[in-house]
């Protein structure tokens, strides 16, 4: 099973930035899982979903989870879910049958509950909603990933000139900030080219030594596996690119007016407010 070799992203997930908490039913409580936490929890116009069941794999880690880790107490939670994946592994399917059989109930559970909340939307509703789960999981990526970067080391960008311009003006003042900040603009373009030159040279320097530092970082990087961090990486695609068909050209009169008909039904189809009142059957 893959479970041994490579943690699965609901583990990864449950063990992110934690030595402490080896329990999968007690997440660990670091600032990005606060912030995911509170991301599904935060107040919204949609109700909350109802939550998807653990598998038979998890369901077997979290019991089992308590035992390896008193039998292994110099293991970190990376190694004790491997170990776990490995006992796992060396089941049987008739010792299996239990938990998988648990998890079937709970899913088949999952599903009533999940159509329930389904069908207090409409078509319209559900769209929205699905469009905000979207946004709200790609905002979670680029947080999660920031998080990475930084626990990676990866150097932080400087500022430029006006930059370090605002940062000086704003230390140890108060008060209004978005007044300041158009107050400081003003002050920028009304700054004498030798005042902006300061900053700028300040700036320079600093961006020639991220360059160097990102140079390391990178190298790093790719020494330990991890080229896609590095700028300018593209992922090369083994396969060959299948040559789209041409399409056909209508030349006769019928065949024309056939066009014209269904591109007005799917134009018809396409303007909004039609779903206004539909529910889901």
């Amino acid at each position: 099973m893959a479970a041994t070799t490579k943690l699965s992203l609901g583990v990864q997930y449950l063990l992110w930035g934690t030595k402490s908490s080896l329990s999968i039913s007690a997440r660990p409580t670091t600032p990005l899982l606060q912030f995911s936490r509170w991301f599904v929890q935060s107040s919204s116009k949609f109700p909350t979903p109802p939550k998807r069941p653990a598998n038979a794999y998890i369901r077997y880690v979290n019991q089992k989870m308590p035992s390896v880790r008193s039998q292994n107490p110099g293991a970190g939670p990376k190694q004790i879910v491997r170990i776990c994946a490995s006992l796992w592994k060396q089941l049987s399917d008739t010792e299996k049958e239990p938990y998988v059989n648990d998890a079937a109930v709970e899913r088949e559970k999952y599903k009533s509950e999940y159509e329930d909340f389904k069908s207090d939307f409409t078509i319209e509703e559900w769209g929205e909603y699905q469009d905000s789960r979207r946004q709200k999981r790609r905002k979670l990526k680029n947080r999660r990933r920031r998080e990475e970067l930084q626990q990676l080391g990866k150097p932080k960008l400087p500022a430029h000139g006006y930059g370090l311009f605002v940062k000086e003006m704003l230390s140890g003042s108060s008060g209004n900030m978005a007044e300041q900040m158009k107050d400081m603009k003003g002050q920028w373009n009304n700054l004498p080219e030798v005042e902006k030159q300061k900053y700028m040279s300040e700036a320079n320097k600093a961006k020639e030594k991220y360059e160097r530092e990102m140079q390391v970082w990178e190298k790093k990087m790719e020494d330990q596996g991890r080229p896609e961090l590095v700028r300018g990486y593209r992922l090369q695609k083994t396969t060959a690119k299948k040559k789209k068909p041409k399409k056909k050209t209508i030349s006769t009169k019928a065949g024309k007016k056939t066009a014209k008909r269904t591109t007005a039904k799917l134009a018809a189809k396409k303007k909004p407010g039609t779903l206004s009142s539909a529910k889901w059957p």
